[in-house]
């Protein structure tokens, strides 16, 4: 009878703890995405330039090297005529242009996967998701991608943007509102309060991708053709005067018109000589000032005789 007695509390005593287990699981699993963050890291590679990290905000700046793993909360930054590629521990890559400063946010999960956060104060990013989402916050206002290329680029000291989703769906906030992008399409902002219009990416956004993302060279390939296929026809181009007329004063024509391409487009430095962005603003073409015509230098006329009459 006691042998009984004993058995019968070691089975309700297992049935306690398989209940508590249960339990545990259901609320580990039902739990606030925020409630789940785990680090998010970076280990960099193919080091061009300058870079440089700290640890904390106190910190002074170290240079670093490839292999350096960044971890949340260090801040990286990129000199200028430097770049780098980030690997993030999610899959996803990154690749930082000049003039950066960057660093990573304690990840999150949900229902809908991994959501990674980074801040960008300044400078240009390149992102290829690898599945998740992946959010940059800014000065300007919030980018986000959900798949799976988007670049984002601050200009310091400012609140003016440029966001291209090369291919998947990416969106844009500010104060005013959201805004959704899919492949191709493009914002620039400058007003935090207005929201930005959607545009269709040029050569030139394309171009900064295959300069600096031989990841994405099929997609920008890609995508360069569908804009190729729809540009206007050369006619609306202005042709060139068969006979120029000639004038004693240079005329403007080598200054660059203006294009759909943000006015602070920087140059993009690149590890290979594939193709190098030049900026309408960083070219200003020296003034032609017409020099007069050389006056020739006054000679004295010489003294003539007076011929003498005969007889005189």
């Amino acid at each position: 009878m006691n042998e009984s007695k004993r058995l019968s509390t070691w089975k309700v005593a297992i049935i306690s703890i398989l209940v508590i287990l249960v339990i545990g699981i259901v609320i580990i699993v039902t739990l606030p995405a925020g409630a789940k963050n785990s680090d998010l890291s970076a280990k960099l590679s193919e080091i061009v330039g300058v870079v440089e990290a700290k640890t904390t905000i106190q910190d002074p700046y170290n240079p670093v090297t490839n292999g350096f793993v960044l971890k949340s909360q260090m801040q990286l930054q990129t000199k200028d005529s430097s770049h780098v590629r980030l690997d993030l521990s999610t899959g996803s890559i990154v690749r930082l242009g000049p003039l950066t400063i960057f660093s990573l946010d304690p990840q999150q999960t949900n229902t809908q996967g991994v959501i990674s956060k980074i801040e960008l104060q300044a400078g240009m990013i390149w992102i290829i998701l690898k599945g998740g989402t992946v959010d940059v916050n800014t000065p300007a206002g919030l980018a986000s991608v959900r798949g799976s290329y988007m670049y984002v680029w601050v200009v310091p000291n400012s609140n003016q943007i440029v966001v291209t989703c090369l291919e998947g769906h990416c969106g844009f906030t500010d104060a005013a509102g959201n805004v959704d992008l899919t492949s191709g399409q493009k914002i620039v902002s400058s007003n935090t309060n207005i929201l930005p219009t959607v545009e269709e990416m040029d050569q030139t956004d394309v171009q900064s991708w295959l300069a600096n993302n031989p990841e994405a060279a099929a997609i920008a390939t890609q995508i360069a053709g569908l804009l190729a296929s729809s540009t206007p026809p050369a006619s609306s181009t202005p042709q060139a005067s068969p006979t120029p007329l000639a004038s004693s004063t240079p005329q403007a024509s080598s200054t660059p018109l203006a294009s759909s391409t943000p006015f602070f487009t920087p140059e993009l430095a690149s590890s290979t000589s594939t193709v190098i962005i030049t900026p309408t603003w960083h070219y200003i073409p020296p003034t032609l000032t017409p020099r007069p015509p050389a006056k020739k230098p006054r000679t004295k006329p010489k003294p003539t005789r007076t011929p003498i009459e005969d007889g005189q």
